[in-house]
């Protein structure tokens, strides 16, 4: 008996060891990276105030300038998987894009700031004026980070979240690190991908069961040192051969040592591991609220909709009529032709492939969501001129839309209220999405399906062309991953007429005309290129005819390298270099992106 007490006792004792070891473990895991964050914070601080500051305020040496301004950039990219997951206001503070934020709803412009913004002044001419903001500028990312510290201190973090972060961070890698996104002048994408996984592998070794994703890590980390020239760099071969296996390393890691997945806010799938493979994102995450959900049922109800001439006035135009399956959802018109039969239309057809996949709809975006695009083009005089409440009392008397509307609603078939009509029509719009294209075959692992022009071309579209920079993978539009948390609007210069000799601004200002500041005048969306093969012609008027047209006006330099001169293009005004056979090599594989 008294055998079998000390028996138990024992074991009570090893239990709770061990349970207190774990949880000690745990805890001192993310107590750990704090203090190792916050170390680097201030190697950040000092290379800051010891260093870019004195030589900001005092040096000619515009090299020894630069220098130390990539010291200080490289150094942001140790923490910059901590920094964008924490204290994601701040991350915009240090490395925001060098635009101004405009928040629409409280009518405030937040002006730019950050090594973007510090950038364009290093690398252009650092005259007295620009020195005297590029101080202001790094003097407010002192300010940045002494807040980022103060907060550290009573900032709770867990294993969940570190490992959600770097997960991200190599989402981030891929979509925007390698591309130059935030780097487009100094070039040093790869060196400072380097720093961003030197900053993952710092976290790591902080967690056992490691020695798998560390060794992927350090093979990653040589062959960005051993192939460092920006325009040369194989694109796919890193994010197939070392980005995407780390991320499966990782997330096998992760489940090792039972750290659960977080349920995170971003529109990733919560166990995706790849932004080109499997299930990656999730569409109810693009939604407004739960009763815009997603179903196959509302999905099924919205395509024969779609389709039903029913919601005009005058029973005589359908959605359809704009939008045909086999050109992608476009008409392959310049402008599509109103329900009047006489004008055009202001804008050309968008293509509805991939659009719920987006933060704002419509060229300008003047909806916030594919119900609201619903409803105005059905009340558009111009294009449907109906209304929902006639429809939904039209579809009352409909038997066939009874049964369509109780198996997706599963509500009294004699209650089809026009809410109904905007969520089943988004929902089909939601539907148009496959992800079949060859380039999606051939990232899922089917390597015969595309050549080597094609491949080449991808490189170029996401390097030397800058294209990614705007057209954002995995979409291809102007959702960045990998928050997936905005769409953007570009001022690209399009023309009136396909003139490169006498070229005058479309006179459609855009998102100006809803929001008249200056920033968005002649600002439209950045679409997406999935199926760009099947939605000629292209920009927001038609004005091109073919993908030819569209990439020699982009190697120009857009509108300002044809003689248009506009003081608020986003598109980079540098001439691209791009010879003939790389154009022909982009294009070849934005053919890839039509689905199947």
């Amino acid at each position: 008996m008294i055998k079998r007490l000390f028996i138990i006792l024992g074991m009570s004792v090893i239990i709770i060891f061990l349970v207190t070891f774990c949880a000690q473990n745990k805890k001192t895991n993310a107590v750990t990276i704090k203090d190792q964050v916050t170390k680097e914070i201030c190697k950040l601080e000092t290379l800051i105030n010891a260093d870019l500051l004195p030589l900001a305020i005092n040096s000619k040496d515009t090299l020894a300038i630069k220098k130390s301004f990539l010291e200080c950039r490289n150094q942001f990219k140790v923490i910059e998987y901590y920094i964008e997951y924490f204290f994601p206001s701040t991350a915009k503070v240090l490395n925001g894009p060098p635009i101004n934020e405009i928040e629409l709803g409280e009518n405030l412009v937040e002006p730019p700031g950050g090594f973007q913004v510090m950038e364009d002044y290093i690398y252009n001419d650092l005259t007295p004026e620009a020195r005297e903001e590029l101080v202001n500028e790094i003097k407010k990312m002192e300010v940045a980070l002494k807040r980022v510290q103060q907060y550290q201190q009573a900032y709770t973090i867990t294993n969940e979240q570190i490992f959600d972060a770097m997960r991200l961070e190599l989402f981030r890698i891929a979509a925007l690190g390698i591309t130059g996104f935030d780097t487009p002048l100094a070039l040093q994408s790869l060196d400072e991908a380097v720093s961003s996984l030197t900053g993952l592998k710092q976290c790591l070794l902080l967690f056992q069961k490691h020695d798998a994703v560390i060794e992927a890590l350090d093979k990653s980390i040589k062959y960005l040192q051993r192939n460092n020239d920006f325009n040369k760099f194989n694109r796919l071969d890193f994010i197939i051969q070392y980005l995407d296996p780390l991320n499966v390393l990782l997330n096998e890691m992760r489940n090792t040592l039972q750290i659960a997945s977080i349920s995170s806010t971003v529109a990733l799938d919560n166990e995706a591991t790849s932004l080109f493979k499997g299930k990656v994102l999730d569409i109810n995450k693009f939604v407004s609220n739960k009763t815009a959900y997603f179903s196959n049922e509302k999905a099924a109800l919205g395509k024969v909709l779609f389709a039903d001439v029913i919601l005009s006035n005058g029973n005589n135009k359908s959605c359809a009529s704009c939008h045909h399956i086999e050109k992608a959802f476009t008409d392959g018109l310049v402008k599509a032709i109103g329900i009047d039969q006489q004008k055009s239309l202001l804008r050309n057809t968008p293509t509805l492939s991939y659009a719920g996949f987006q933060r704002a709809f419509f060229y300008d975006h003047k909806a916030g969501t594919l119900e609201d695009q619903a409803l105005d083009v059905v009340h558009n005089e111009a294009e449907m001129q109906g209304t929902l409440a006639k429809a939904a009392e039209a579809l009352q008397k409909n038997q066939r839309y009874a049964a369509l509307f109780k198996r997706a609603y599963g509500s009294d078939p004699s209650q089809i209220d026009p809410w109904k009509i905007q969520h089943a029509l988004a929902s089909y719009v939601r539907s148009l999405a496959p992800f079949s294209s060859r380039f999606d075959q051939y990232m899922d692992g089917d390597y015969q399906q595309l050549n080597e022009p094609e491949k080449k071309g991808f490189n170029l579209f996401m390097g030397k062309a800058k294209c990614a920079t705007c057209h954002f993978v995995p979409l291809f539009n102007g959702t960045p991953a990998p928050l997936f948390d905005k769409s953007e609007t570009e001022v690209l210069g399009v023309p009136s007429k396909p003139d490169t000799i006498h070229a005058v601004i479309d006179d459609d200002k855009g998102r100006f005309l809803l929001s008249p500041y200056n920033q968005y005048k002649y600002s439209f969306k950045t679409p997406t290129l999935r199926n760009i093969a099947k939605t000629a012609p292209y920009m927001h008027n038609g004005v091109y005819k073919s993908l030819e047209e569209v990439m020699d006006f982009y190697n120009r330099g857009g509108g300002a390298g044809i003689g248009i001169s506009l003081n608020n293009q986003t598109l980079s005004d540098q001439r691209l270099n791009l010879s003939q056979q790389e154009i022909t090599e982009i294009i070849a594989f934005m053919k890839t992106l039509t689905d199947n």
